[in-house]
């Protein structure tokens, strides 16, 4: 392996999709913002209780960032654990659908990363596999759905969606080892990108394969723990493949 370029035997890259090509974040930002007013507004109109926009909004964060560390993605799950945390009971889990329904008509508008869409480029014209290892979005999501509006969605060669038709998610290892048999490859000779230490990196890591961390907002602490390669914009890369 060339020391300049170090994944320089590499025959796949796969990326996750969710704040690695896209900004999920900024959008699902904007949807729990909304998803907290409309808490708010349900619980005056029923007369349940009276609790203040910031503190709802809190409590929704919270929980949606811890959830979400834990691999719950049922965003209806989301919603009833913070009402939970706020004390509140006897909500109907319909109600929960109608905020899971507004959150994705919020949060599935999410902008490609411009230097994404020019690496994915270039991995084309080097002639990669490209896949694409990503977890399903839950109960009232549609993951299928969201990844198949991504601009550049025609050039993957393979695409994985932990937590459907039968794969369990990531942070197991079954996503990856999929993904090398569709692609015919041994792990070694696959790459993973992705903004998730532990669910991108470490699994695919103990699946065999080299992991490239992108730590955009250069959060994450000692991340060379988690993979053999940090970067913060992916265009970086094209040095390294």
């Amino acid at each position: 392996m060339e020391l300049s370029r170090p994944f320089s035997a590499a025959k796949a890259v796969f990326f996750d999709y969710d704040n690695t090509l896209v900004d999920f974040q900024s959008s699902s930002i904007k949807a729990l913002d909304k998803v907290s007013a409309e808490i708010r507004d349900y619980l005056i109109d029923e007369a349940k209780e009276d609790i203040s926009l910031s503190k709802i909004k809190q409590v929704v964060f919270d929980t949606s960032n811890k959830l979400d560390e834990e691999g719950v993605v049922d965003r209806n799950t989301w919603w009833s654990s913070s009402l939970d945390a706020l004390g509140i009971k006897g909500v109907d889990r319909s109600q929960f659908y109608d905020w899971t329904n507004l959150y994705w008509s919020i949060a599935s508008q999410s902008e490609p990363f411009p230097d994404a869409l020019q690496f994915l480029d270039y991995l084309v014209n080097k002639r990669y596999v490209i896949g694409m290892i990503t977890n399903s979005d839950g109960e009232g999501g549609n993951k299928k759905k969201r990844i198949s509006k991504f601009p550049l969605y025609n050039v993957f060669n393979v695409v994985i969606i932990g937590g459907e038709d039968g794969i369990k998610p990531k942070p197991n290892i079954d996503p990856f080892i999929i993904a090398c048999e569709k692609a015919s490859l041994s792990p070694d000779k696959c790459v993973m990108i992705g903004d998730d230490p532990v669910k991108d990196c470490l699994a695919s890591k103990k699946a065999g394969y080299n992991a490239i961390l992108v730590d955009r907002s250069n959060k994450v602490k000692f991340p060379e723990l988690y993979a053999d390669f940090v970067t913060y914009k992916l265009v970086d890369l094209e040095e390294l493949l």
